[in-house]
């Protein structure tokens, strides 16, 4: 084994270990900062700074494989003049003696000192145990380009594929591979897709989009087994079936890398990642983790969280970066801000789900809602269906949803900063937003989330949510506010009473005032301005919060999923 000979006393000596997302963050900053430093990145493979969140893009040719590299490696290294070096496995760490142990590419081992160093390793696919993909031929994961470009050079020969998994990077591949003229089946062990992002009923709107774009979608189905009779094809068995496929993406998730963190005694997370705290620093004096290897703070969880999304990773290097080089700086903590791409729809998460929240045991209420993404009568507006979760004493902000086909992304950033700033129902309530009728309404959906949010607080609204109502609504008397038009064209609930809203006093004047109503609408406006009439009147009313749209999405899936139950062939 030799040493690395370029450090000295006078000039500092950087090491990065991992050369994508967080660790080129990490390395062009300290650059920025300091142009005498000696600035070392250590890469596994052969690529750095590649668009990692591009690559199911790759597999339909929408993003060639040319413009995943963001900057290749002499870009890098002459820009920035750092010393890259590829094909390197760094193996341990003496923290003692602040060295990392290499081996390149020919086998060699070295030394090489470090000043600070920063682990920036990421993380890798989780594979299911009883999967050796090393012996599978057209069995993949995704996570480098050259996953990426091995997928796309079969995409073209083969006409069935399975994805297993439906979470973010499960529903990009299927997508892209449809795109690509492929017949694609998705299996999903739990029983919705998007399950650590989204609550059951707005997970129930993806998975019926997913059907009608022609998705062979499948809940609570396992893969227990993956075999290559040697004809070129993936025998599959689900729920004791086997089922013959052409291509096989396993996307179950990722697992942080954290194995030469550990080498060093570092302190790691309940997720396996490396705790850091806001300046990105571990547990181990000169070593600072970032990336997708690392666990910052979270304001989603009761102090640190492993987010592995790109967003916080590049802000993780740079803060990293401004530590080292002596600059006051953290992080703030992280949210868990998302948004995915599924065909036509948009799907933007942030802050806390209601799983989390009931695993915090903190008390909350909910509220759903459409809304369109820009004045209605602004031609191609769409709705957007909205989900919110809040403090019920005081309207603070604790998480949100939101699926549609435009403008998603924007509410979910503006909620996102709401939620940062620890703002309430009624702060959003009266965010001043900009507004022209192709871009939002003049009460902006923000704005609208915030007023039901407010209206619920104060006791203004009496909401009834959907669970509670399909349990009552056989013993209570239930509303259809709407027009009769509208009501035909959209549907109804069985067993219901339409009466307008301009002809609900009426209604009320005969009303026994000791009956139990609920009342809903299309998305629950005018069903709220019922309850307000009808409380006029003596007549204690609740709304059906979400409205037809909440219940008609829950029917929707659960006939969907009860179309899952039916055998499988293997003709299918």
């Amino acid at each position: 084994m030799r040493s690395c000979a370029v450090h000295t006393a006078m000039t500092p000596q950087y090491v990065i270990v991992g050369g994508n997302a967080a660790g080129m963050s990490t390395a062009t900053r300290l650059r920025r900062l300091d142009e005498t430093a000696e600035i070392i990145v250590l890469e596994q493979g052969e690529h750095v700074s590649y668009a990692s969140c591009g690559l199911p893009y790759h597999l339909s040719d929408t993003v060639p494989e040319e413009n995943l590299a963001v900057m290749g490696v002499e870009q890098l290294s002459a820009a920035f003049d750092l010393d890259i070096r590829t094909g390197v496995t760094a193996t341990d760490i003496d923290p003692d003696a602040k060295t990392v142990s290499v081996v390149d590419a020919d086998g060699e081992s070295m030394t090489i000192a470090y000043d600070d160093l920063v682990v920036a390793t990421g993380a890798e696919p989780l594979v299911p145990p009883m999967f050796d993909l090393d012996e599978l031929a057209h069995c993949h994961t995704l996570r480098t380009v050259s996953d990426a470009t091995g997928i796309r050079e079969e995409v073209a020969d083969a006409e069935r594929a399975l994805v297993i998994g439906g979470g973010y990077i499960g529903l990009e591949v299927a997508e892209n591979l449809h795109e690509a003229g492929h017949d694609v089946v998705v299996a999903e062990l739990l029983d919705q897709v998007m399950p650590n992002a989204l609550g059951p009923e707005l997970a129930a709107m993806v998975e019926l989009h997913l059907r009608e774009q022609g998705i062979d979608l499948r809940l609570e189905t396992g893969v227990d087994e993956l075999t290559e009779p040697g004809d070129e094809t993936v025998v599959a068995t689900m729920d004791d079936t086997d089922h013959t496929f052409d291509l096989v993406v396993v996307a179950t998730g990722v697992t942080p890398r954290t194995e030469l963190a550990e080498s060093a005694g570092v302190e790691l997370h309940d997720s396996g990642a490396i705790t850091v705290d806001e300046r990105m620093q571990t547990s181990v004096e000169s070593i600072h983790a970032v990336g997708d290897a690392a666990a910052p703070p979270a304001a989603r969880a009761d102090g640190n969280a492993w987010v592995p999304l790109g967003g916080p990773a590049n802000r993780m290097g740079r803060v990293a970066a401004n530590d080292i080089a002596g600059h006051d700086d953290q992080l703030d903590p992280v949210l868990d801000t998302a948004i995915a791409k599924v065909f036509d729809l948009d799907v933007g998460t942030v802050g806390d789900t209601a799983a989390t929240l009931d695993e915090r045991e903190q008390s909350y209420e909910v509220i759903y809602t459409s809304q369109p993404d820009h004045a209605e009568y602004y031609p191609d507006a769409t709705e957007i269906q909205f989900k919110l979760l809040f403090d019920p004493d005081d309207g603070t902000l604790f998480g949100a949803q939101a699926i549609g086909e435009d403008g998603v992304d924007k509410r979910t950033d503006v909620l996102a900063t709401a939620i940062v700033h620890e703002d309430t129902v009624f702060d959003i309530r009266d965010y001043d937003l900009a507004y022209a009728p192709p871009y939002s309404a003049a009460k902006d959906p923000v704005n609208m989330l915030g007023m039901i949010g407010a209206n619920v607080v104060e006791g203004v609204a009496d909401i009834v949510h959907l669970d509670e109502f399909l349990a009552r609504e056989d013993d209570a008397t239930v509303i259809d506010t709407r027009p009769p038009e509208m009501r035909e064209a959209q549907g109804w609930i069985d067993g219901d009473e339409n009466v307008p809203l301009g002809k609900l006093r009426e209604w009320a004047a005969d009303a026994d005032p000791d009956e139990e109503v609920f009342t809903y609408c299309k998305i629950g406006k005018s069903s709220y301005m019922a309850t307000r009439i009808l409380a006029e009147h003596g007549i204690e009313a609740s709304s059906l919060t979400g409205g037809y749209y909440r219940y008609e999405a829950a029917v929707d899936s659960d006939e969907a999923d009860a179309a899952d139950t039916e055998p499988v062939t293997a003709e299918q």
